[in-house]
């Protein structure tokens, strides 16, 4: 027997087909633009290459439809982190579609952190955490600048961040140990000078530690300075951190006497040569022995006078002044104090050793009113500090009030007589200047003593005693 459909479902399904035809014929009849694929917002690595998705975009029907390939407009930056709108329209027959995307250049890449130990020595206090690393970012290039250091769990964490927020940390293993001995500044010159009887004033000293900062409270100050007595002092500055590391360092403190000079009466010339010796001191020294001349030579150690040693003790016999002007004739040794020293007292081992004297009689190169060594000191102003130190150590200095002019201004041994012989007037006392490693200079000595002779003046050489002849100082 067979089984008969309910009237009420045949009435429905007639009813289906009735309503839903018109709608397939319009979908079949109707075309458009179909878009199945497309990324509105896209986004792409920092410099790494970029390509074009267009999607998958069609003109027609759900049952035929025809890829549209469309016109692009817009550029990409890789190099540079942003957005970037790209444009594409689609043109089929006369139909467009435009459709926009944005395209994001994202920096992900966190920095790297380089040159760092595997353990670190870090202050028991934990207040020293300034350790150096490196930090370099893709994007950012060298953010070193940006490490920060931090302590944890016994642990030293050093981080960075770049500017779009990539972080890295690393975690380095610490070693509580504090080691570093402090360090001490004195509140001035490491050599001080006082007059005899007059007062010492200390001037103390700052310290600092790498753990526990600002120490100079901590400082002990010992050695005591007698004004009254002329010599050396020493004055010590020691301080400890909280470790137990310890410095030490001193200042020297000269205590010395004005020397008192005694004027010759009459009119005098104190012929000086520095640089010497060299090759024409012999025939220097023949013109001072023929007319009983005794003058002053200023030696150095320079490539110009070696081999001349014996000149220097052929000058000493014969009763001239022996005078220390520079073992280098290097204008570095204004550097500071202590090269300055370390010069002269060079020399004045040499002469000793020539003539068995010490001698204690100086010249500064360039004078006391140089102004080259303000190119070596570091605005230190050398010339003020030498000027006392060496008399403070026993030192005299001299300058000079008469320029032969040898030293540059001319190479003629006539205008090296007209510059000594117009110099000489109604004073009592002429200092001379002249070098004895310029033959030129060396030939106008005997027309300058006749001259001079002539007219009433003695020729002396320097000594402890003699009148200070002093530049002003000019640093």
């Amino acid at each position: 027997m067979k089984k008969k459909f309910p009237i009420i479902l045949i009435v429905s399904l007639l009813v289906l087909v009735i309503i839903s035809a018109p709608l397939f014929i319009f979908m079949v009849i109707l075309q458009d633009f179909q878009v199945k694929e497309f990324q509105e917002v896209r986004e792409i690595a920092y410099n790494s290459v970029y390509k074009e998705n267009q999607g998958n975009v069609c003109f027609g029907n759900k049952f035929k439809c025809v890829k549209v390939n469309p016109e692009v407009k817009g550029n990409v930056d890789v190099t540079k982190i942003g957005e970037y709108k790209i444009t594409y329209t689609y043109k089929y027959k006369n139909k467009t579609l435009v459709k926009e995307q944005t395209i994001k250049v994202k920096d992900n890449e966190a920095p790297v952190i380089s040159g760092l130990e595997e353990t670190y020595k870090v202050c028991p206090n934990n207040k020293s955490t300034n350790f150096t690393a490196t930090a370099i970012d893709d994007y950012d290039g060298d953010i070193s600048s940006l490490i920060s250091q931090r302590i944890e769990d016994n642990k030293i964490v050093f981080t960075v961040k770049d500017s779009s927020g990539n972080m890295t940390e690393i975690k380095k293993n610490v070693d509580f140990l504090d080691t570093e001995e402090p360090s001490i500044t004195l509140s001035g010159s490491n050599t001080s000078y006082v007059k005899l009887n007059g007062t010492y004033k200390e001037l103390g000293a700052t310290a600092q530690d790498n753990c526990d900062g600002d120490i100079s409270s901590k400082i002990e100050i010992s050695g005591s300075v007698d004004t009254s007595k002329a010599g050396e002092y020493i004055i010590t500055y020691k301080v400890n951190d909280s470790e137990g590391n310890t410095k030490t360092i001193t200042r020297k403190v000269y205590v010395y006497s004005q020397n008192n000079y005694v004027t010759p009466t009459g009119k005098s010339i104190y012929l000086t040569f520095d640089d010497g010796p060299g090759p024409y001191t012999g025939k220097l020294l023949d013109v001072l022995k023929k007319y009983n001349v005794p003058a002053t030579f200023f030696v150095t150690n320079q490539g110009l006078t070696k081999g001349y040693d014996s000149m220097i003790l052929r000058a000493y016999q014969e009763g001239h002044t022996i005078g220390l002007h520079t073992y280098t004739h290097n204008y570095s040794i204004y550097q500071n104090a202590e090269t300055y020293f370390n010069d002269l007292y060079q020399i004045q081992d040499k002469v000793k050793r020539i003539t068995g004297e010490t001698s204690m009689i100086i010249r500064f190169p360039g004078g006391s009113s140089n102004t080259i060594s303000k190119n070596y000191d570091n605005g230190s102003k050398i010339m003020s500090e030498l000027t006392k130190a060496v008399e403070a150590r026993g030192f005299r200095y001299f300058d000079w009030n008469v320029s032969s002019g040898d030293a540059g201004e001319t190479t003629s041994t006539a205008q090296v007589v007209k510059n000594i012989t117009s110099s000489l007037g109604n004073g009592s006392t002429y200092v001379v200047l002249q070098h004895d490693i310029k033959g030129f200079s060396v030939n106008a000595v005997e027309e300058v003593i006749i001259y001079a002779l002539a007219r009433g003046y003695t020729f002396r050489a320097l000594t402890m005693d003699s009148p200070t002849m002093h530049h002003g100082i000019n640093n």
